[in-house]
């Protein structure tokens, strides 16, 4: 099952997508499929025993996840395709990527010119001091 999610051939990985194998190994392993290759490969991409010790608690977070609700599943499957999916990691590989240098075509209405500052010249006597609160000099 880990292998139809993930790629078993990479060079590098980000902190981030270690986590979430690492979850999901734990996951795989409580199902039966070892993949201790793999583990050690992640666990030796972090530089200190502190990153070492959150990968181990993901994959241990991942083992015990399965653990505490395997009867609520029907099958292995279904128990793997909910926890996994449940923390966000996309299982389908033709997905759509999210294109980034697509330039929108207009601005977002957060950056736009605030309307307050669009105020005509009667608009601008309601902002000064009534008559009463001025001093004459």
């Amino acid at each position: 099952m880990y292998e139809r999610a993930f790629d078993l051939d990479w060079e590098t990985i980000s902190a981030e997508e270690a986590l979430r194998r690492m979850y999901a190994l734990g996951i795989s392993a409580e199902l039966g499929h070892e993949y201790d290759d793999e583990r050690t490969r992640i666990l030796r991409i972090a530089d200190t025993a502190y990153q070492r010790s959150v990968l181990d608690l993901a994959y241990n977070e991942g083992r015990n996840a399965l653990r505490d609700h395997r009867e609520e599943y029907e099958s292995d499957d279904a128990a793997w395709e909910h926890l996994v999916e449940a923390k966000g990691i996309d299982l389908d590989p033709s997905a759509e990527e999210i294109d980034t240098d697509e330039t929108p075509s207009e601005l977002p209405t957060a950056v736009e010119r605030a309307s307050m500052l669009e105020l005509d010249v009667d608009d601008l006597e309601r902002l000064k001091l009534p008559k009463f609160l001025r001093r004459d000099d």
